[in-house]
């Protein structure tokens, strides 16, 4: 009776505890619009608010008047709470063997005080968020408040994966131990099962995006530069015309040495479009699942594991924007790369070298940044094999290490043939163009080199910052933080991460350093961090190893504790009596441990979506009001309609100017010229439009446009002897130029 009482007393504190906690951080969230837009769009917030018991006006011209009772916030999560709990018992007692029911009444009360116990202590740390969000609302330091609200969104979804996570084992600690053997047909038939539920996954991941970049295409929303310029490579290469587009005079390699979309060249024959590229890039993203599944079972020993950290993969919203960027860029060919990045880590951990070398090979040809990592990559493996050196024959260990060290060389000196030789060269003589995105750092590799020997304070304080810190969590924490426990992998992307750290879009460091994450961050919202991404599920998978042996090699198991050491933590208190009750053999808890934490990269996956991913998967998508909603950019408008009357009265032979997302469905005709504000080489470098072209079709209707009407347009102010306005009826959204030579002609 003692015993119970006490259980009793800690699953009350717990909840009552927990429960305050997070609601207080819940009322804080909710009623702070500060906070309230890092998570979703006013109008997905007030159902949010109506949902626990408050109301919201808009009214007002500044923030929405918010009225919810705290104590309302309390009695939902408490109720939460309880029927978490109730669930719990009453899978137990659907599982419960004939012995079990004959304690039923002693079994009910520990399992429900238990899940209780689960489900509230993580609450407990919205208590630490609840005081730096005092400190910060009560200090003048912008940095540090503009860095809370943009990690609370995080923090958030990491308490309550922990909490369903929580329930989870609270389930499955509950239950008897009838899980099925690893050996044997058991465990062939399982891990078929669990591949298939990846594979029907991904499959449905992949016609959704589709869909997605496949309705904005048709409603006229995406960009030329940087997306459709790619098919236009393609197209540019069957007719003679170059690895180009005509964006700027000059191959393509004066920009990047990205050549990996050649290889869809047989396909664009077939089908010459730029769905196409956008539909293999779609199945490219999503068949990273495979290699991820291959390396979580080989590591965790648990094709179960195995499934949920592939399925987390899905919901990785840092993945879903370089699906789709956050100003709609649909196609970046780091999209190919990424499959070939991760199977070449998973053949090469299976001593498939030559399968590994292939794959990395291809993976070098999707930009030249990518053999920062790929170099790297090789560095790790040369120390994991120098770790694990005796459960290796020497000869095998040897020819790792030989392996290894030529990956790490040949990289770096790829990347350097790239950077300081091939792409100047194609330039004309000049620097890379991204070397301009380090703002005050240096404007060419030799100016950072300076400024690292000369100023490294400038760099260490850059890459020592709040915003460091926060490109960790958003790329950590929607995989439940598994990929920090394994240190020595994420060595292969610290080169990638330290560049990405300097790069500074749109302030200099110094104003970073007053106001914090003042400009909008390149990650996650753009597509620099792709090649981080193989490295951080590699990470994660090998977080799962346990420390009793796991296959590496082909025909091998390693020795405990050269791989991986894999820690089981205690579950303490009321778990740990039911866990006793339930004693499983030590491979199964092992394997149960890595599904836990895999289950965990899961849930903290799928809630970080709800406010970072622009897919279905985030409240974005459902918005009504954000310019992110589905309805205003997945339901074509009257733009792409009016547009294909332009398009049915250009001959197919004409020289075009155009403005950006007009640009996209022009690049088939002799040429296609970008009509902007940017002086363009294939202009000499001068305002206006090549001497050659024909007609220029300027885009009205978009959000981004300058020009609204025909009175703005410079051609009709500077030289109207030159050009005349075609008479094309749409609406206003579109103005056609034509040169007066063609109308002579």
């Amino acid at each position: 009776m003692g015993r119970t009482r006490s259980k009793l007393v800690a699953a009350i504190w717990s909840a009552v505890c927990g429960s305050v906690l997070m609601s207080g951080m819940v009322w804080t969230v909710l009623t702070e619009p500060r906070l309230s837009a890092g998570f979703w769009p006013r109008d997905i917030g007030k159902v949010v608010v109506q949902a626990c018991g408050g109301t919201t006006d808009f009214r007002f011209a500044a923030d929405p008047q918010i009225e919810l009772s705290w104590l309302s916030v309390v009695v939902r999560l408490a109720a939460l709470l309880i029927l978490g709990a109730t669930v719990s018992v009453s899978w137990t007692q659907l599982r419960a063997t004939p012995h079990a029911a004959r304690r039923k009444s002693q079994r009910i009360v520990t399992v429900f005080l238990s899940t209780i116990v689960a489900i509230s202590r993580p609450w407990w740390f919205a208590g630490f968020w609840i005081v730096a969000w005092l400190l910060a609302t009560s200090t003048s330091n912008p940095a540090f408040l503009n860095f809370l609200q943009f990690t609370t969104p995080l923090l958030a979804a990491l308490l309550w994966a922990l909490s369903l996570n929580g329930f989870c084992n609270s389930m499955a600690v509950a239950g008897p131990a009838t899980a099925v053997s690893q050996n044997g047909a058991g465990n062939a038939t399982r891990g078929r099962k669990e591949l298939l539920v990846v594979l029907l996954a991904a499959v449905c991941w992949e016609a959704t995006s589709f869909w997605m970049n496949e309705r904005l295409y048709a409603g006229l929303l995406v960009p030329h530069g940087d997306s459709a310029m790619y098919e236009e490579h393609l197209w540019n290469v069957w007719h003679g015309k170059g690895f180009r587009s005509y964006l700027d005079q000059g191959l393509f390699l004066g920009e990047h040495i990205q050549v990996i979309h050649l290889f869809l060249l047989p396909l664009h024959r077939i089908w010459p479009s730029y769905l196409m590229l956008e539909l293999v890039a779609s199945c490219s993203l999503a068949i990273c699942v495979i290699p991820i599944f291959s390396m979580t079972k080989r590591h965790s020993g648990s094709s179960c594991a195995a499934m949920w950290l592939s399925l987390a993969w899905l919901l990785y919203f840092p993945m879903h924007f370089l699906d789709i960027a956050i100003d709609l860029k649909t196609l970046r060919p780091s999209c190919y790369g990424l499959p070939f990045l991760f199977w070449a880590i998973d053949f090469a951990e299976r001593r498939r070298l030559i399968s590994s070398s292939v794959c990395f090979l291809i993976a070098l040809t999707t930009q030249e940044d990518f053999a920062l990592v790929v170099g790297s990559i090789g560095a790790v493996f040369f120390l994991i094999a120098r770790q694990n050196s005796t459960g290796l024959p020497s000869g095998e260990a040897k020819r790792v290490a030989c392996w290894s060290i030529g990956l790490l060389v040949c990289s770096v000196a790829w990347v350097l043939l790239a950077v300081l030789v091939v792409i100047p060269a194609f330039r004309g003589g000049e620097v890379v163009h991204y070397s301009r995105y380090f703002g005050d750092l240096g404007h060419s590799p030799g100016d950072l080199l300076r400024t690292a020997l000369h100023a490294p304070g400038k760099i260490v304080t850059q890459l020592v910052s709040l915003r460091t810190l926060f490109y960790v969590l958003v790329l950590t924490v929607p995989l439940g933080l598994k990929p920090l426990r394994r240190p020595l992998y994420l060595l292969a992307g610290a080169a990638t991460f330290g560049m990405l750290s300097l790069i500074q879009l749109g302030n200099s460091s110094a104003t970073t350093e007053m106001s914090g994450l003042a400009e909008l961050p390149p990650i996650p919202f753009h597509h620099f961090h792709a090649p981080l991404l193989p490295v951080l599920f590699w990470a994660a998978a090998a977080s799962l190893g346990s420390n009793n042996g796991i296959r590496r090699g082909v025909g091998q198991r390693q020795p405990n504790g050269t791989w991986f050491r894999f820690v089981v933590p205690p579950l303490g208190g009321i778990a740990a009596g039911v866990a006793n009750k339930f004693r499983l053999k030590p491979g199964l808890q092992t394997r149960r441990n890595a599904v836990s934490a895999a289950r965990l990269a899961f849930f903290c996956a799928a809630f970080t979506g709800i406010s970072g991913s622009l897919m279905p998967l985030g409240a974005t998508f459902w918005s009504h009001k954000s310019q992110f909603g589905w309805r205003n950019l997945y339901v074509p408008g009257e733009r792409a309609a009016e547009l294909q009357k332009v398009l049915a009265m250009l001959p197919t032979d004409a020289r075009v100017a155009s403005t950006d997302y007009v640009h996209t469905r022009l690049t088939h005709f002799e040429r296609s010229y970008d009509y902007s504000g940017y002086l363009r080489a294939v202009n000499n470098d001068k305002p206006g439009v090549p001497a050659d072209t024909d007609y220029i079709v300027i885009d009205t209707g978009h959000r981004y446009s300058e020009i609204k009407s025909i009175d703005q347009v410079r051609e009709l102010k500077e030289n109207p002897e030159q050009w005349e306005v075609v008479p094309v009826e749409t609406q206003g959204l579109f103005i056609v130029l034509k040169r007066r030579s063609v109308i002579g002609q």
